[in-house]
């Protein structure tokens, strides 16, 4: 345009401004729609082209280009125009709304669920589409249809019909230990250490890959076949501490751990121990129950550590920060070529948890009928 050229006014409606300020400020407008509304509201406003193009950084003659245009067909002639040769795609939503209830493997896919792209390639390979179109093109036609595309979450979830009102009393003892220096949160659990058994394992190898045979267990062998330990993680320092058992767990056992561990926090000048843990029989059990209403009573008269216990929803081992140490200290301590005894698995096992072996919790009860 001329220089000193006098620029046509332009003046719009209250339906097309609405439209154009809609088409400047909604974010899944397309970029060359949203340029052309601000370069139109902005004319509008009396701006001249050289102001346009220096706020929106494009050049004079593309500012001049859609003014022209705008005053020739108004709205119609901002909307994006197939380019020569080029005819746009015509994409059936009706049949697109269809295609995303599919299973993508019924149109030869190597997935179960759709992504964009997978989606826009379909559509062209079927025919729902006339032509080739891209992810955004998909992405905007199901925004039309009110289909939200949101990325799947993995989700765990316990059958236990009282899951939200334990899991908030869980996350409630852990703000109040954050508050008092002398409690401790521990995390409680019990772990049986195979001899036997091989956990899933990976390693580099120079040759073939490593293979990790069963092995059997000799006739005069005189090891059990798998050691049982309790162990207590502490919120506080991240320690996990551990006791191993003769025999299975049981209630007995389960009060001398907690008894064994009160005296160790203790001796560290600890007030309180909340043991946040699963609900076993050994754990919900008249021993454990009886042992820890003595304790707290005499506690309550002679000083020490007091107990709380706090029970987790059943089926919840995510609720249990314990849970998730086991299985690298079962991969720590396996060896490949030969059967450990109970004494190396013990050793290794504390070796693991940076902690010194004790003699193992023996059942009052089994030791009674041996006397």
């Amino acid at each position: 345009m001329p220089a000193g050229r006098p620029l046509t006014p332009i003046t719009l409606t209250d339906d097309e401004r609405v439209q154009l300020t809609t088409w400047a400020c909604r974010p899944t407008t397309a970029q060359r729609i949203a340029l052309r509304a601000k370069i139109i509201l902005a004319a509008a406003d009396r701006q001249s082209n050289i102001a346009i193009a220096t706020e929106l950084r494009v050049p004079v003659c593309t500012v001049g280009r859609w003014r022209r245009r705008f005053l020739n067909r108004r709205l119609d002639g901002l909307t994006d125009n197939p380019r020569p040769g080029a005819p746009r795609a015509v994409l059936d939503e009706g049949r697109l709304q269809e295609l995303v209830h599919h299973s993508p493997r019924l149109f030869g896919k190597k997935r179960s669920t759709w992504t964009l792209q997978l989606l826009a390639d379909t559509c062209s390979e079927t025919g729902i589409a006339s032509g080739s179109i891209c992810a955004g093109t998909v992405r905007r036609a199901l925004e039309r249809m009110g289909v939200t595309w949101r990325r799947a979450e993995l989700w765990m979830t316990s059958p236990d019909p009282h899951y939200a009102e334990k899991k908030a009393r869980r996350d409630r003892f852990l703000r109040l230990a954050e508050r008092h220096p002398d409690w401790v949160v521990g995390f409680e659990d019990e772990v049986w250490w195979s001899r036997l058994a091989r956990p899933p394992l990976r390693a580099w190898s120079a040759g073939d890959p490593l293979k990790l045979h069963v092995p059997s267990r000799p006739e005069d062998d005189p090891d059990p076949i798998a050691i049982c330990c309790y162990g207590l993680l502490r919120q506080d320092t991240d320690k996990v501490m551990l006791r191993f058992v003769e025999g299975r767990p049981a209630g007995d056992l389960t009060a001398q751990f907690l008894s064994w561990t009160c005296e160790q926090l203790g001796a560290e000048g600890k007030s309180r121990l909340i043991v946040i843990w699963d609900t076993p029989s050994w754990h919900t059990g008249r021993p454990v129950s009886d042992w820890l209403t003595e304790h707290n009573r005499r506690v309550k008269h002679n000083g020490g550590v007091q107990v709380a216990l706090c029970p987790l929803p059943v089926k919840s081992p995510w609720l249990n920060n314990i849970e998730t140490r086991w299985g690298p200290a079962k991969r720590a301590i396996l060896e490949p070529d030969r059967l450990l005894t109970a004494e190396e698995v013990v050793s290794r096992v504390c070796e693991h948890f940076g902690v010194v072996p004790l003699p193992y919790l023996k059942s009052r009860a089994a030791e009674a009928v041996k006397d």
